[in-house]
């Protein structure tokens, strides 16, 4: 599922069953490079309002093996937003792209807002007029989880954005279908190819 801001969409999983234990591994790294990752507490309060329990993956400092035991306790992965340049390169580092990948092709469901929607794409360069590489100079490859065969533009609608994604849309409409989605909304996809899109409201805190 690819989240904009609002969360409760992923109240649809809850539904069905796919999360009996009500348990995301849970991961903010993508806010680091902020000053203040305001959205990623936004976030958290709200899934833990909606009854989740999160298990934090902090990227940056915990190993390999501890981040990989996580993920085998946890009923699903939510990616919260901010840099899909940094968040990547922090993946990376920890060979944690690929196992994530892997899990989620073997069924664990995936919950990715804004850069951990974007991080799902074949490609995460046409972000980069929304989001800077510069918070990962040492990255060298831009190639996404390769799970869906599209690339999610969330936040449309907001006024500050509109240059920023004309720009991207404009540079990118005959290569890769765009899918837009505000923030009240979310992209469903089960195969990674079709998709639908669902409201996803934003819950007031």
């Amino acid at each position: 599922m690819c989240l904009s801001k609002g969360t409760s969409a992923v109240q649809s999983a809850l539904n069905e069953g796919i999360l009996p234990n009500k348990t995301l591994g849970f991961i903010p790294t993508a806010g680091e490079p902020y000053e203040n990752p305001y959205f990623v507490e936004e976030s958290r309060q709200r899934l833990t309002k909606r009854g989740m329990t999160l298990v934090d993956l902090d990227i940056t400092s915990e190993s390999a093996a501890e981040l990989s035991h996580k993920l085998d306790t946890v009923d699903g992965i939510y990616v919260a937003g901010g840099n899909t340049f940094y968040l990547l390169y922090q993946l990376l580092q920890k060979n944690l792209a690929s196992v994530i990948t892997q899990k989620v092709k073997t069924g664990l469901p995936y919950f990715g807002e804004s850069a951990g929607a974007v991080l799902l794409a074949k490609s995460i360069e046409p972000a980069k007029p929304i989001d800077d590489p510069d918070d990962a100079p040492n990255l060298k490859t831009y190639e996404g989880l390769s799970l869906i065969d599209f690339f999610p533009l969330p936040h449309v609608g907001k006024e500050k954005y509109k240059l920023l994604f004309d720009k991207l849309i404009e540079a990118n409409k005959d290569t890769i279908e765009i899918v837009q989605y505000t923030d009240e909304q979310a992209i469903l996809t089960r195969d990674g190819r079709t998709y639908k899109i669902l409201p996803s409201e934003v819950e007031a805190l």
